[in-house]
């Protein structure tokens, strides 16, 4: 169920030493040997492999995650592999680096060191630091091509359709049957990030043996654990969440089987036909999932699924999925599900969320069978956080930003409206209304705190995909 363990591999060359025409003793340059020992020390499981200039450039894909480049290019076939690559400027050398060139061709970023160490230490830092901060997104994509990708659901094709199949938009596959459809889709996942994605549904789950005998006891300790971390419970009953936590070592049990990394799950029963009272639903497993770093999520919306991925490898945060509505006079965007991560800063650091009924569920009133259990969390306000969707067929990503606000505020009985939790950000509404089209960039979004536009950028760089900066 893990990812593989093995290290970045980034093939490193030194086109020069970084420094011409040096004429005092008053500063020290930074030799290429101490670029790359602190590398090393900065980039826990990355391998800097020093290479060559001029190299075989056509082998590189096959051994190398990325490619790394100090100083002017000379021939510029070494900065256009198609691998993820960094080129780095060493201030202040000569400039022999065409950045427009590589602006064009795309999947390369750049850099720049204070080679002379001339600049202030402030400045020096902040350079390395950008550096070694986009080396960590060739990490993150190298995890994207290790990843397993689960889909539960109950439907012929491997992620959820939704819309009006009578108007159509340019590059619409969701007419197409599901064999012709899940073969273009994925292989466009394929061609984008190389994340792989296998397919089940209750079929599959219901006839589990394993699943289908799961240990009562064990799913009660863990209904107690999140029921004690947990500020409250409200409208549910134990056994609701009970049953969440069954759904939750089912996940466990199929990520398991299938050697899945990440789950994305849309059913509601581990049984075929149930009642409204045998209902389940995996939004708190998905959250325990979370608290390990591991992306679960609901509805098997895989574009939001590869978000999600993208924000925990690349930035460590753990993301909510959730539809998304715009509302202009408040100029808020919003994000809602019944159910949201409980570490969405990061692995430890919790944030209050409250047990309630599903919005959901089939059965009428609440805290009774059937009612279902999911999470209300209760997001920080007045802290940066970006909303933003992958779109693997459009090679597009969507992405604004705002500061978070208390929807209880700005909405009167807002936790008995819609969704459980919501996630409201202050972000200039109107423009991002230009972008919605539910029926070709879907109803649901990844909500991940903190600024992160100019890493999405760069990861959209790396990729080869355009970017749409709703909010500009």
């Amino acid at each position: 169920m893990g990812i593989g363990n093995g290290n970045t591999r980034i093939y490193t060359v030194f086109v020069s030493s970084g420094v011409q025409h040096l004429e005092t003793s008053h500063i020290k340059p930074t030799t290429n040997e101490d670029i790359l020992h602190k590398l090393r020390s900065a980039c826990d499981g990355v391998d800097f492999v020093a290479g060559s200039s001029p190299h075989e450039t056509e082998n590189l894909k096959e051994d190398f995650d990325g490619v790394l480049i100090f100083g002017g290019l000379g021939k510029n076939a070494m900065a256009l592999t198609g691998l993820p690559t960094i080129v780095v400027y060493n201030f202040p050398e000569f400039l022999h680096i065409p950045y427009e060139l590589l602006l064009s061709k795309g999947k390369v970023l750049t850099g720049c060191l204070d080679r002379a160490n001339t600049c202030s230490p402030s400045i020096s830092s902040s350079m390395f630091e950008d550096l070694t901060g986009k080396i960590k997104l060739i990490q993150a994509l190298k995890k994207m091509k290790e990843s397993r990708i689960l889909s539960v659901i109950d439907s012929p094709y491997v992620t959820t359709i939704r819309g009006d199949l009578s108007s159509l938009y340019d590059g619409d596959i969701r007419q197409l049957s599901p064999e012709e459809h899940n073969k273009i889709f994925l292989n466009a996942v394929g061609e984008s990030l190389g994340t792989k994605v296998t397919k089940i549904g209750i079929e599959e789950v219901s006839s589990d043996e394993q699943i289908q005998n799961i240990d009562d006891k064990k799913a009660e300790e863990i209904a107690k654990m999140w029921i004690a971390e947990a500020k409250g419970v409200k409208d549910t009953i134990e056994s609701e969440v009970v049953k969440s936590a069954k759904m939750y070592l089912a996940m466990q049990i199929l990520m398991e089987k299938y050697e899945a990394t990440t789950i994305a799950t849309h059913i509601r029963s581990l049984i075929k036909n149930p009642t409204p009272e045998d209902m389940m639903w995996p939004s708190m497993g998905n959250s325990e999932l979370q608290k390990r770093g591991i992306v679960g999520c609901c509805q098997a919306h895989i574009n939001v699924v590869l978000t999600h991925m993208l924000a925990q490898y690349a930035f460590g945060r753990s993301s909510m999925m959730g539809d998304f509505t715009i509302e202009p006079f408040n100029n808020v965007s919003i994000i809602m599900h019944c159910g949201a991560p409980w570490n969405p800063r990061g692995l430890d650091d919790r944030v209050p969320y409250i047990i309630r009924d599903h919005a959901e569920r089939r059965v009428s009133g609440h805290s009774k069978p059937g009612g279902g259990a999911c999470s209300e969390v209760l997001y920080p306000t007045n802290e940066l956080a970006t909303i933003w969707r992958i779109d693997v067929q459009g090679k597009l990503i969507q992405a604004h930003t705002g500061m978070t606000v208390d929807p209880y505020s700005l909405y009167k009985e807002f936790d008995y409206l819609m969704c459980r939790t919501k996630l409201v950000i202050k972000t200039d509404a109107k423009k991002v209304q230009r972008y919605v089209y539910p029926d070709k960039r879907g109803v649901h979004r990844t909500g991940t705190l903190g600024d992160h536009r100019e890493k999405i950028k760069d990861l959209a760089t790396l990729i080869g995909f355009e970017v749409i900066e709703e909010d500009k």
